[in-house]
């Protein structure tokens, strides 16, 4: 399996990086609602373990045989032999134990652990810090908005002091987050569609399938990029379905409230948020 990651991760790289050279054409003649689900698409190849397989190769070149460290018993490493089997007899004071191959799979599975239990406890912990300032809030313009979009069942609303700006957490049950800033009821009710428009998408499980593609991949730099421009394409699909067939002022306001809510402050990886995309623009 181990070597199947590594040429998912060569190849997808090349695809990835032929995207990253064209998108200024595809910006132009794709929306971001297109390149949303090309990184989904993306995405989850990364995370399938098989290649594809086209025939029978018309020259087959030996594998290299398999290669053992051997260490002292005191721990030290001594040597590296070819094959287990090769070992003799009378190094009685050495001891093969794990392979360059073992080695390698030990390194990338740590690693991804690492990175994937990284994401996971700071989204606990900033749960954690933040859940005791947060009230809840009572509003009609949530039950307004989610009958005309059609979301049978809403998040919950909350104001919350921990945080700069509104944003959207939780996956089993999302709830919106908005920060202490005072809000007219047109900037409330854009938040709240914008949010409404992530969590109708499934959206914050988007963003677990990027962490869970780049735990995997978390030795390849191009996945990080990867995973922030879908991110970044993310919020901007989401913009552009908030004011599809919106008239020149509501476009405005709209424009007024992602400036509005632009502000640096606790965040979670975890998170949908107003004004993400022009934030994640800086990063190119």
């Amino acid at each position: 399996m181990l070597n199947n990651i590594f040429m998912i991760s060569l190849s997808m790289s090349a695809v990835i990086l032929i995207l990253f050279i064209i998108s200024p054409i595809l910006n132009k003649r794709y929306s971001a609602k297109w390149r949303y689900f090309v990184w989904l698409i993306l995405a989850v190849r990364l995370i399938i373990p098989f290649k594809v397989e086209f025939g029978k190769a018309p020259v087959n070149l030996p594998a290299p045989q398999n290669q053992t460290v051997v260490f002292r018993t005191e721990g030290i490493p001594f040597a590296i032999v070819e094959n287990r089997d090769n070992i003799s007899p009378s190094s009685a004071d050495y001891a093969p134990v794990i392979t360059i191959k073992e080695l390698i799979g030990a390194i990338w599975g740590i690693g991804a652990i690492i990175f994937l239990l990284y994401h996971i406890l700071s989204y606990i912990l900033f749960k954690r810090k933040i859940m005791p300032y947060c009230n809840t809030v009572n509003t009609d313009i949530l039950q307004e908005i989610t009958a005309d979009m059609k979301i049978k069942s809403s998040p919950k609303l909350f104001k919350c002091g921990k945080i700069a700006s509104p944003m959207m957490i939780g996956f089993i049950r999302p709830v919106i987050l908005l920060s202490d800033a005072d809000y007219s009821d047109n900037e409330l009710r854009i938040i709240l569609k914008h949010e409404l428009t992530h969590y109708k998408r499934c959206d914050l499980w988007y963003k677990l399938l990027l962490v869970i593609a780049n735990s995997v991949h978390w030795f390849n730099p191009l996945i990080y990029l990867m995973a922030r421009r879908a991110n970044r394409d993310l919020e901007y699909s989401c913009d552009d379905a908030v004011i599809k067939n919106c008239d020149m002022n509501y476009r405005k306001t709209y424009s007024m409230a992602i400036l509005k809510a632009m502000k640096k402050g606790e965040t979670t990886t975890f998170s949908t948020y107003l004004g993400g995309g022009a934030e994640n623009e800086q990063l190119y």
